[in-house]
């Protein structure tokens, strides 16, 4: 159960909580701090999912950029993508013989997760706002992914 629970808090943490934060200035406002969630790099994704389409090809990816680049976005979808196929996998994988095949991908996710977040906090260093913009949800998905981690793990060992 906790390879179908803890994948999908993951990608839950993933979407839902501000992830970075980001200060414009503008003429009448003034400089404002704005909180970042994780709809920025899913939201294509989470559309194709709504209309029931399966979230892979051109319109379902990551469109902007994240520091002149869209390799964040890339690797976020696609850990959200493999987080959401250990979901799949964990609901059938109740069954014994796909057992394994689902610690696997559970492992894959947890791995992709940790990742994703690494890479983002990684590319932050390289901005103007630094380390000091990443906001909790950073932290709450990586440590989601480091419990689907240690979860895959240990059904791989064979406990329930």
């Amino acid at each position: 159960m906790t390879r179908i629970l803890l994948p999908l808090a993951m990608v839950a943490a993933l979407y839902l909580t501000p992830l970075f934060a980001e200060t414009t200035s503008g003429a009448v406002t003034g400089t404002n701090t704005t909180d970042i969630s994780g709809e920025f790099f899913l939201g294509n994704m989470v559309g194709c999912l709504t209309e029931m389409r399966v979230p892979i090809g051109e319109d379902c990816g990551f469109e902007g950029t994240f520091n002149d680049s869209p390799l964040v976005g890339h690797v976020i979808n696609w850990a959200a993508l493999l987080a959401l196929a250990a979901v799949a996998l964990g609901v059938i994988g109740l069954l014994p013989v796909v057992g394994r095949l689902t610690s696997i991908v559970t492992v894959l996710a947890g791995l992709g997760g940790l990742g994703a977040m690494g890479l983002m906090a990684l590319t932050m260093m390289g901005t103007d706002a630094g380390l000091g913009a990443i906001r909790w949800g950073t932290y709450l998905t990586a440590g989601a992914g480091l419990l689907t981690l240690i979860s895959g793990l240990g059904g791989m060992r064979g406990a329930r």
